[in-house]
């Protein structure tokens, strides 16, 4: 008995167009697979239509056919576990598919055996062969590969006493803020109303240390500090003639300070560093009249205190001052009350946010420089700092831990977040970040939280990997498959009054945000059992957001769905977010044993992104094959160079009391 392979070869591409239309319409709409679905069926239909025109159509209906073929095709591979073939495999794959289909459907619509095969040949290549290139072609810009610089990141510290010495400091463990940028340090002190240097662009914050200890007691050096070309430098006026190491700050004795204070340090400023360096006093009180007296004192610059500010180190209070905001630990304080609460869907591969620094530190962080489109060198050592980072065409390599062994890691720390266990706290690997951005708007005093998290990949599961399969994948196009994902929601805080209060939560969905209000947000949480029950637990969860995270596509929702489509493209579908897989950040008490949360790295008094937050090149890379045929799409930038860094006020549309979405460009 003889195989009937026409009637096997007909069962296997109606198999597939159904897989392909189910596909298409979870990842678009089911409405959008059946208009191709009707578009095909008239395209069949008999017609006087002219021959030439009539092919013409025909050609279409088959290209929508064999489109809708190979997406069924890539459903089934994904579908069994297949979800990335070999670039060429699948270039090769989708070439047969395609044209096999495109020729089945023009033999059905009873063209000509040899019109069908060219015109299946030529639709199956000119589509999966040349388009990728001709877009890729359009859309690559580079012709020249830029001169590479280093990421902000240098900073010269000029440290001035009043000449009094103190016993040599004891040496403490490095903080983290001075382990981050490449600082180089000056110290001197005050003699009349000019500075006698004693150190010159030394690179041992201890060398430093010691030397401030001295006091008029070390050496002098001849000739003045030069600030580096590229560098930011800073000031910082010991008038109080403070110690260089206080272990506890908050405790140093209050200081009155003289009554022409303000006027001889203003001098000495003037004599040590040129106009419009930001100069710092650091000052031994907490009372508000003494502060006033400094608030004058000179622009760029401030007046802070020892006890406020926190720092242990002279050196660590001056690069503090240096590049964060005026306000950091205020805006800190509230950005840790107001956090939000991450909640996961269960089918996240990856449910851990990586800290980035922790990423530098294990060594999983390579500088790739970029020789032209098609070429690219990656380093042979890995970075182990981020101040290392060279922006101009450059990308990162980074290898991350497997999918497999950050899902168990999480999954571990969800059990067993006890001190007395092996697990390693939040902090030394998952951690968030905030940007505190002070605005006013209508007389209120608005403070934009803007929270930040890093995922490694960013795996778009819609339709079943319909859209993101082989002959499909045009990087920023058609699949937004790629390495590395930064998402993130921002809190809206009004600050005009005694206690601050939230305000509103837009919620970063793909490439748009979307605005909630507070009060709806609540009530809408408060009165849903499921959300009360994913939440059970979390103390201070009454000021806190819910981010519900959708698997693979990170995009963040306020309420859980299965079933989901866009809330700015209901067209558009969404990878469930049901929320039932708590970060372990989410617990107060885990969070405050390692910090769950940190300022993304700044310099300028917190006005210019730094360190690996002004890095401008790619995270990851993308996987391609002669350069325009890829698997993956572009991975994204550091949040410092991205729209809603720069402009977290704006957003593309708000959900009214009836939970429906208005679209409209707002700014807040």
């Amino acid at each position: 008995m003889s195989v009937p392979w026409k009637a096997v070869a007909a069962g296997t591409i109606v198999v597939a167009l159904v897989l392909g239309l189910l596909g298409v319409g979870d990842a678009l709409n089911p409405l959008v697979a059946a208009a191709v679905v009707a578009v095909v069926v008239l395209l069949m239909w008999p017609s006087s239509w002219p021959r030439l025109d009539l092919f013409v159509l025909r050609a279409l209906g088959a290209t929508l056919v064999a489109a809708l073929v190979l997406a069924g095709v890539n459903v089934f591979t994904n579908a069994i576990g297949i979800d990335r073939l070999p670039i060429l495999l699948g270039l090769i794959l989708a070439v047969v598919v395609f044209g096999l289909a495109a020729f089945w459907y023009l033999n059905r619509c009873e063209v000509s055996t040899r019109l069908a095969i060219i015109g299946a040949a030529v639709l199956a290549v000119g589509l999966i062969l040349v388009a990728p290139y001709v877009v890729g072609k359009l859309r690559s810009s580079q012709s020249t590969v830029p001169t590479s610089e280093r990421v902000a990141s240098e900073l010269d510290v000029l440290i001035v006493g009043d000449g009094r010495r103190h016993a040599p400091p004891p040496q403490l463990p490095p903080t983290p803020t001075l382990a981050e940028f490449d600082v180089h340090y000056s110290v001197g002190y005050a003699r009349g109303d000019g500075v006698r240097w004693t150190l010159v662009d030394g690179a041992d914050a201890d060398e430093a240390l010691r030397l401030v200890a001295q006091g008029d007691a070390a050496p002098p050096v001849a000739d003045p500090p030069v600030r580096r070309p590229e560098a930011d430098s800073v000031l910082l006026l010991l008038a109080d003639g403070s110690p260089p190491v206080n272990e506890d700050p908050a405790g140093v004795p209050e200081l009155e300070g003289a009554a022409d204070e303000v006027a001889r340090w203003q001098r000495v400023a003037v004599s040590a560093v040129p106009a419009g360096t930001p100069t710092f006093a650091l000052l031994q009180t907490t009372k508000r009249e003494r502060l006033e007296r400094w608030r004058e004192f000179v622009t760029p610059g401030r007046a802070a205190s020892i006890q406020a500010l926190g720092s242990q180190t002279v050196a660590d209070a001056a690069v503090r001052l240096a590049v964060e905001a005026p306000t950091a630990q205020a805006d800190f304080a509230l950005a840790m009350a107001h956090r939000p609460i991450l909640l996961f869907d269960r089918a996240e591969p990856v449910p851990w946010p990586h800290s980035v620094n922790a990423l530098f530190a294990e060594g999983r962080v390579t500088l790739c420089r970029d020789q032209g489109v098609a070429e690219t060198e990656c380093g042979d050592e890995p970075l182990k700092r981020a101040s290392e980072l060279e922006n101009g065409g450059t990308h990162m390599q980074l290898r991350t831990k497997s999918p497999r062994e950050l899902r168990h890691l999480a999954e571990t720390a969800l059990a067993a977040p006890e001190p007395e266990t092996e697990v390693p706290p939040p902090g030394a690997g998952s951690t968030i970040y905030v940007h505190p951005v002070p605005l006013t708007r209508d007389g209120r005093e608005l403070l934009y939280l803007d929270y930040w998290w890093y995922l490694p990949d960013n795996p778009v599961g819609v339709g079943g990997g319909a859209l993101c399969g082989a002959g499909f994948v045009i990087p920023g196009v058609t699949c937004q498959n790629h390495q590395s994902d930064w998402e993130g929601i921002t809190v809206v805080v009004d600050r005009s009054e005694a206690e601050p209060r939230v305000r509103a939560v837009h919620y970063a969905q793909h490439a748009s945000v979307v605005k909630y209000g507070w009060t709806q947000l609540r009530e809408r949480w408060e009165g849903d059992a499921k959300v009360r029950q994913l939440i059970a637990g979390i103390d201070d969860a009454g000021g806190r957001p819910l981010a519900f995270v959708a698997a693979g596509t990170h995009a963040t929702y306020p309420l859980p769905c299965r079933g989901c489509q866009q809330v700015t493209h209901p067209d558009l579908g969404e990878a469930p977010h049901r929320g039932d897989f708590g970060w372990v950040g989410n617990q107060t008490e885990a969070c405050g044993r390692s910090s769950c949360l940190q300022m993304l790295p700044t310099r300028a008094g917190g006005e210019e992104p730094a360190l690996w937050n002004a890095y401008d090149g790619p995270w990851g890379e993308r996987h391609c094959f002669l350069t325009y045929y890829c698997d993956s799409g572009s991975p994204p930038t550091a949040p410092g160079s991205q729209e809603r860094y720069e402009h977290p006020n704006r957003y593309d549309g708000f959900v009214d009391g009836r939970w429906r979405f208005r679209r409209e460009a707002f700014e807040d």
